[in-house]
């Protein structure tokens, strides 16, 4: 392998490395989707808006209750979930992360989606992750089953 080919080996694995490593912090742990309107507890774990509302569904504002992660105790702001500070880091996240999955994919098909419709008229979904592991293009919902396996 010449210099140039090591250096492009070197910056695809990194490349891919730190898109595993942003798609990890860009994942609610609750629901394993990209974070829709993340909001940070005072530990500063980070969680979907929407997600915090069904955990905490039969709580008021002003009640303590256990943070879904480190299980240690918060009091709900007084004004609801909806107080709670915007993540703002981890939504930086998912804007890079939703840049560069545009600008990587490139409109190419899910390699999973492709095989399983082999021959069929339907449409295939456009890739949206590169798992550096199995080495597939995949689409949001074929990342999420192997987002668990791979854990």
């Amino acid at each position: 392998m010449n210099r140039l080919s090591a250096y492009a080996a070197f910056e695809c694995r990194t490349m891919a490395t730190l898109a595993s490593v942003t798609n990890d912090w860009t994942t609610c742990s609750i629901c394993l989707d990209v974070f829709d309107n993340p909001k940070s507890l005072p530990c500063l774990h980070g969680f979907c808006l929407k997600c915090l509302e069904r955990h905490f569904k039969d709580n008021s504002p002003a009640d303590e209750v256990p943070r879904p992660l480190c299980r240690k105790e918060f009091k709900i702001p007084p004004d609801g979930l909806v107080g709670l500070q915007h993540h703002f880091f981890i939504q930086h996240l998912v804007d890079a992360r939703n840049a560069s999955s545009k600008s990587t994919a490139d409109g190419e098909a899910c390699e999973v989606c492709l095989d399983e419709n082999e021959g069929s008229s339907e449409e295939i979904p456009t890739a949206t992750i590169y798992c550096i592991d199995c080495n597939q293009k995949l689409c949001e919902r074929c990342s999420r089953p192997h987002k668990k396996v791979s854990k």
